[in-house]
């Protein structure tokens, strides 16, 4: 049994992974684009694998991430997809330390940890984001009775597993296939990004972010059209900008998806950043267009998955009508790295949930 990099010869073996545990199995398209993520250093392993003697029996995965201090360039890892076969009991310990060891990277984090694994982050020198990143994710409910339903359903499969087939696919988003946002009349100062070429408004933006005077993880033109161009993602992210007379001061990018079969669907904020000098409306405005178009697309509520403190400071009264989801620790940074990484904002965006998340699944037009 060898730890050694993914390439895209194991892809097959790694999703037969992914099948056995039920999570989101990506195509061959979806593994050459990230393969192509334009942050990633072609030298660098898109993860590793537990190679038993030809049997793919683990499985991690390294995305990597361009991040700014005064316009010098660093680079940042974060694990996703941490899976091992039984066959492999243990091996997970071997794959996260190899995922920590690797060099040309500023720092490693994880910041999807579930309750099982968090302990196990923890166990290996990874010391917790500062609070709230770590310990604190958000959700505004829009539709609490069936989110009130889900739970009830949640707690009878825990009971009885086989409910889960025969339940099927509940709560299906069925607005969300005729949700355009270029049709919907947004809040005052807020509008659709479309426009991701180098010079554009956005583009703009970009140029500002990077001159501030914090780490600032990379929000490039090139890098938003690589992340919303996922083969995998049938349903096309959100993408909003608030303007004022200035121009475009902040932004904010969402994705619907769908955890399980008997979850509700959720509009995931994946990302927000904003100018220093932005008004202290632009965040609260931004959340509260993504909660309008949660409606319009058929969710159950938002959620905001990594909440920086000054993040969570931002959300102004937003914050107070919040709920606070979780209960465990989830965002780690490689042990030693708060000197480097005590001025950085981590979002989402991060992470891998912009294309691990399970989206729902696509509805025929007969349905």
């Amino acid at each position: 049994m060898a730890i050694r990099p993914f390439t895209l010869a194991d892809a097959e073996g790694v999703n037969a992974l992914h099948a056995d545990i039920h999570w989101p199995v990506p195509s061959l398209d979806q593994w050459h684009w990230l393969a192509r993520n334009p942050c990633h250093s072609a030298s660098a392993p898109l993860g590793w694998v537990i190679d038993n003697d030809g049997s793919i029996d683990g499985f991690l995965g390294n995305y990597r991430r361009f991040a700014y201090r005064q316009r010098k360039r660093h680079v940042i890892a974060s694990a996703y997809s941490v899976i091992v076969s039984p066959r492999a009991k243990g091996g997970s310990q071997a794959l996260i330390q190899t995922f920590l060891a690797q060099e040309g990277v500023l720092f490693t984090t994880i910041l999807n940890a579930n309750e099982v694994g968090s302990p196990i982050y923890r166990k290996l020198g990874m010391e917790p984001l500062p609070h709230p990143a770590h310990d604190v994710r958000l959700s505004w409910a829009l539709a609490p009775s069936l989110a009130a339903l889900a739970r009830g359903l949640r707690s009878c499969v825990e009971r009885w597993p086989r409910l889960n087939d025969k339940l099927g696919e509940c709560f299906a988003p069925r607005a969300a296939n005729l949700f355009d946002p270029r049709r919907v009349k947004w809040p005052r100062n807020i509008h659709v990004i479309e426009d991701l070429s180098e010079h554009s408004a956005f583009g703009q933006l970009w140029e500002k972010l990077r001159d501030e005077d914090q780490l600032v993880s990379d929000r490039s033109p090139a890098t938003l059209r690589w992340y919303c161009a996922g083969p995998d993602r049938y349903m096309p992210p959100l993408v909003l900008g608030y303007h004022d007379e200035s121009g475009l001061v902040a932004y904010a990018f969402a994705q619907l998806s769908k955890t399980r079969s008997i979850d509700v669907p959720v509009l995931e904020i994946l990302d927000i950043a904003w100018l220093s000098g932005a008004p202290a409306t632009a965040v609260p405005s931004l959340v509260r267009a993504i909660e309008q178009a949660g409606y319009k697309m058929g969710a159950v509520k938002v959620r905001l998955p990594v909440v920086s403190a000054p993040l969570f400071e931002a959300l102004g009264a937003k914050r107070r009508s919040a709920h606070t989801e979780g209960g465990w620790g989830h965002a780690f940074v490689s042990a030693g790295a708060s000197d480097h990484c005590d001025d950085w904002l981590p979002t989402a965006f991060d992470g891998s949930d912009g294309f691990t998340l399970r989206q729902p699944p696509r509805r025929s037009r007969k349905a």
